[in-house]
């Protein structure tokens, strides 16, 4: 029985999931890893990430990492993603997932690198269309949520890339960890008056959730904007400091309306992207969402919010798949291929563009 490690590398995270073969549990491996100012990390974090699930016949590879802002284009980014593999597995040559759904070699994908940049989700969706034909997948995760149509068993998503989808509706960036308070909302309440909040990264929506006990410390995996720990005070202190307070002199009860708020006006942000999307596929949109990723909890909210009726991933697919679905999507996708012959791979690149 063959064995396959999916990677979705990210910008801030590295997820890694290895199967033994279509109906295993997979083993997963997440690591958060600046790569914005520790790329030279990037090739020793995936070989720790190996080491730690144990060896595999081959690799499937997703990535966001090109968008992080030490690369100086999606370009430069997929290279160098590619370069840190070549050099954590010199003996390997992975397989590189592109947004048609079909496996790439590592030179096709240095050749056309906007055809393999943030194909995640179309990898994440794939896999759920397999159990759910008709659905809506929300994936909300530590930067940002993905809402994806499914219907008839096919992936219908209107945007293709990064900007096509935030125009569409289906990607919103806003996550359950890393986005900054000052962009989720410009007021708050204090003293039952609306306050201006600072432009300054201050906190993020983890503090905001840890606070509200939505998740818990050892769930606050990013780095905090003080340097400072991940305590529910500390978390705190820096949700009074949006608007220029010190928590001792805020107070509790002044933390949690700032926090509610926040959690409050996030939900909004999602909910307007999923209503985006339902309101273009009208009659045909489907009436289920799946919820998966580290922030369910407000994918479930925005599902319930525009009237969905929801399952959550983890009760279909495990918990680990559910919290890093498309790096277990890309290493059952690609044991699919393999199993099926090349008709599912591409080592020549298709003679199609991609475009917003």
């Amino acid at each position: 029985m063959s064995s396959v490690i999916g990677w979705d590398v990210g910008g801030a995270n590295i997820k890694a999931a290895r199967i033994d073969g279509p109906r295993s549990v997979p083993s997963m491996f997440e690591l958060a890893i600046p790569l914005w100012r520790e790329l030279h990390r990037l090739p020793a974090a995936l070989a720790e990430a190996a080491a730690a699930l144990g060896s595999a016949d081959t690799m499937a590879v997703t990535m966001t990492a090109e968008l992080a802002d030490c690369f100086a284009n999606k370009r430069e980014g997929v290279a160098g993603v590619l370069d840190a593999f070549g050099q954590a597995f010199p003996g390997v040559e992975p397989w590189v997932y592109g947004i048609d759904g079909a496996f790439r070699s590592v030179a096709a994908a240095r050749r056309h690198p906007y055809r393999v940049a943030a194909a995640n989700w179309m990898a994440a969706a794939t896999l759920v269309s397999r159990t759910f034909p008709d659905a809506i997948l929300i994936d909300a995760g530590s930067t940002t949520t993905d809402i994806i149509p499914i219907v008839g068993g096919r992936v219908v998503a209107r945007g293709k890339t990064d900007s096509a989808r935030l125009r569409s509706g289906e990607l919103v960036y806003s996550g359950v960890l890393r986005t900054p308070v000052a962009a989720i909302v410009r007021r708050v309440p204090l003293r039952g008056r609306a306050c201006r909040v600072s432009a300054e990264y201050f906190a993020s929506s983890a503090d905001v959730h840890l606070w509200l006990g939505r998740i818990r410390g050892d769930d606050y995996t990013c780095q905090t904007a003080d340097g400072r720990g991940r305590s529910r005070i500390e978390a705190g202190t820096r949700v009074a400091r949006m608007i220029c307070e010190d928590f001792e002199r805020l107070g509790e009860a002044g933390v949690t309306a700032i926090a509610e708020h926040v959690a409050t006006a996030q939900l909004r942000q999602v909910v307007s992207g999923l209503r985006q999307v339902m309101r273009r596929l009208g009659t045909a949109c489907p009436r289920l969402a799946v919820v998966a990723g580290q922030g369910s909890f407000l994918a479930r909210e925005a599902a319930d919010a525009a009237g969905l009726v929801t399952t959550d991933l983890a009760e279909a697919m495990g918990a680990a798949v559910a919290r890093a679905t498309p790096a277990a999507a890309v290493a059952y996708l690609l044991d699919t291929a393999l199993d099926a012959g090349d008709s599912r791979l591409r080592i020549h690149e298709p003679h199609t563009s991609v475009v917003s």
